[in-house]
């Protein structure tokens, strides 16, 4: 029998052999209100936690926000219950042309099965800026979609954005790259890299195109918030001046697009979930944006991934995809060292309104056909190194804590590598890992409203990997915990920490409000007293392993304090096909640098003010509409 008759004859099983249901199963973005309104039902008490990988399935959704309809009466003020009807408003379709909502949608029933398609278009403009820097910052995108069921378990989803872009940048100096480190050779040295004399194992020859030690320039985007900016196109941008070629950057006024799609199948009465797709991910139980290993910030990747629910309070998933590469200069040599896959595992347990427990494996490991990492049984952690050990494997964990109905504790940890043995373990750069603390507080006299405070460190190389020469790659290859360029896990570049208090609510349906302290301190990765680890490009020097990190007192580090108020109103109660977004605050920047004005020292540390360190401080307001949102 052929290929295609095999997968075409699989479906349809899947299909025959599962129980009805008449819901879509496409995934609902990361940046839709029912992910907050849900986390603040779970941490009530009101709501039974699903699993934390998300993005969630429209059934899930759907699901949870009836569940919470049909709380226990009182539980929900009346401008809640209008919050929660209207979140399940929006997910209604009519047949037919609807203007309002911008797109087309039809259901055919055939017997005991169905079959829709929809289509629809979306615009979004997003304008920053900062005018002491004067800096500006826009996105421009408009979003076509075409969506759909085939049968009563399978979905579809194909989006594509397309638009134009204008992103200024602030050039803030030179980081010096380290020498590559070879397990043979020791460091970089052009006699046994770029082919002369050839590198070879035992009668093999391979020539290597090594990338040289040398120096990266540093930008930072005064337009918008210290790390908070994504990229939202692909791999490259497309200048009027040069559409044929592949631009790095905005820097002018460029053109660019993004392609999100998947398609997925749900089976046992929702208990077994599969998806096919490109999209945003976030997993973890503290709620989008704050998960060390998979982000909501982090760039969108093709995976196949799946959650079992093999009993109520159990929850298993897994996903492998093909991560992609940045684009700086030459589109060929910048793809050669990135030619990696991803997996991902987790495990997790939710008792009945209390705890929440989770554990897993990730995995970077350079692209071949290995069923290992394909079978979601296996174990990442024992079979990265049964294979080989050529591939980068970090664990993590989460533990939460919940008083139903006023606050949840949680704290978690992400390992990319340590050395228990060492000494001494807490200054040790080998010692590679992130941890994270929080509190989120339920504030009972505003309508899903609460207060959060967390601490988050990442250690000085972690997310990073040095480069790996495997049998079966022309070059080594770069097997850092990024993707197009960013980390998959948190938002933070290595060797910082980041305290974050913050207020967040919905007084009205359709309005959602925030405001919010954050201080991030970071380890220069530019200038004259640049602090080893703290690039997400740097290479961990294996011949000197044992290199000390003293945090804040090891060269010049980078102070932020950002302030910030904002506010995003729908406004389809007023019959308007719209929706705004709104946010201002100030940024004050400060530098502090070893007191004994000696880099790698443990000495108190000091202010710095200078022509390569300054201090300053900035205004940045963002405003953006979305039609049809």
């Amino acid at each position: 029998m052929k290929p295609k008759k095999v997968s075409l004859l699989f479906f349809v099983l899947l299909i025959a052999l599962s129980p009805l249901a008449s819901q879509q199963f496409n995934s609902v973005p990361l940046d839709n209100q029912s992910y907050n309104v849900i986390d603040l039902a779970i941490m009530r008490g009101l709501v039974k936690a699903p699993s934390s990988a998300r993005p969630w399935s429209e059934y899930t959704v759907k699901q949870k926000l009836t569940e919470l309809l049909d709380a226990a009466p009182g539980a929900l003020s009346s401008v809640e219950q209008d919050i929660v009807s209207d979140l399940l408003a929006a997910f209604e379709r009519k047949n037919g042309l609807d203007l309002f909502a911008g797109r087309f949608h039809n259901e055919y029933p055939l017997k005991s099965t169905r079959y829709s398609v929809e289509a629809g278009l979306t615009w979004e403009s997003n304008f920053s800026f900062n005018p002491v820097e004067k800096a500006v910052g826009t996105v421009n995108l408009g979003n076509l979609y075409t969506a759909g069921d085939l049968g009563n378990n399978f979905s579809w989803n194909f989006i594509i954005k397309g638009g134009f872009f204008k992103i200024d940048r602030k050039y803030l100096g030179e980081h010096d790259n380290p020498p590559y480190i070879d397990p043979k050779y020791g460091a970089y040295d052009p006699a046994n890299f770029a082919g002369t004399p050839p590198y070879h194992i035992g009668d093999h020859y391979y020539y290597y195109d090594i990338p040289a030690p040398g120096t990266s320039s540093v930008y930072g985007i005064p337009a918008y918030f210290p790390y908070t900016f994504s990229k939202p196109w692909e791999a490259a941008v497309f200048p009027p001046a040069d559409l044929g070629g592949y631009g790095g950057w905005p820097d002018t006024f460029a053109f660019g697009y993004e392609i999100i799609s998947e398609i997925n199948t749900s089976l046992i009465e929702n208990r077994l979930q599969f998806r096919f797709g490109r999209m945003r991910r976030d997993w973890g139980p503290e709620g989008n944006g704050s998960s060390l290993f998979m982000n909501a910030q982090a760039r969108p990747f093709v995976a196949v991934e799946g959650t079992a629910d093999p009993i109520e309070w159990m929850h298993f998933s897994f996903l492998t995809g093909a991560l992609e590469y940045q684009k700086y200069n030459n589109q060929w040599e910048d793809a050669d060292p990135f030619q990696n896959l991803f997996s991902l595992a987790m495990l997790e347990f939710n008792t009945k309104k209390r705890w929440h427990i989770d554990f897993g494996s990730a995995t970077v490991w350079p692209k071949r056909f290995d069923l290992g990492y394909l079978f979601p049984v296996n174990s990442n952690f024992f079979y990265q190194n049964n294979v080989g050990d050529f591939d980068n494997l970090a664990l993590f964990g989460n533990l939460e804590f919940r008083l139903p109905g006023k606050a949840k504790f949680w704290a978690s940890l992400y390992v990319d590598e340590i050395n228990l043995m060492e000494s001494p373990f807490l200054n040790l750069d080998r010692e590679m890992y992130a941890y994270q603390g929080g509190i989120k507080v339920n504030v009972a006299w505003l309508p899903f409203a609460s207060v959060v405070l967390k601490y988050t460190k990442i250690e000085p190389y972690c997310y990073t990997h040095e480069y790996t020469e495997t049998p079966w790659n022309r070059v080594p290859q770069d097997t850092s915990y990024v993707n197009n360029g960013e980390s998959l896990g948190y938002y933070l570049p290595p060797n910082s920490d980041e305290l974050l208090l913050g207020l967040d609510s919905m007084p009205l349906p359709g309005l959602r409000a925030h405001i919010q302290y954050q201080m991030v301190r970071h380890g220069a990765d530019f200038g004259y007293g640049w602090v080893d680890g703290s690039s997400q490009n740097d290479k961990m020097p294996r011949k000197n392993a044992n290199t000390t990190k003293y945090f804040l007192k090891d060269g010049v580090y980078q102070w932020n304090h950002a302030i910030k108020l904002g506010a995003a109103y729908n406004f389809k109660a007023q019959k308007l096909p719209l929706s705004v977004f709104a946010e201002t605050g100030i940024v004050i920047t400060r530098y502090t640098i070893n007191g004994d004005a000696g880099i790698g020292n443990e000495g108190d540390y000091e202010a710095l003010d200078d022509a390569v360190y300054r201090a300053g401080a900035g205004f940045i307001l963002s405003v953006g509409v979305k039609i049809f949102p």
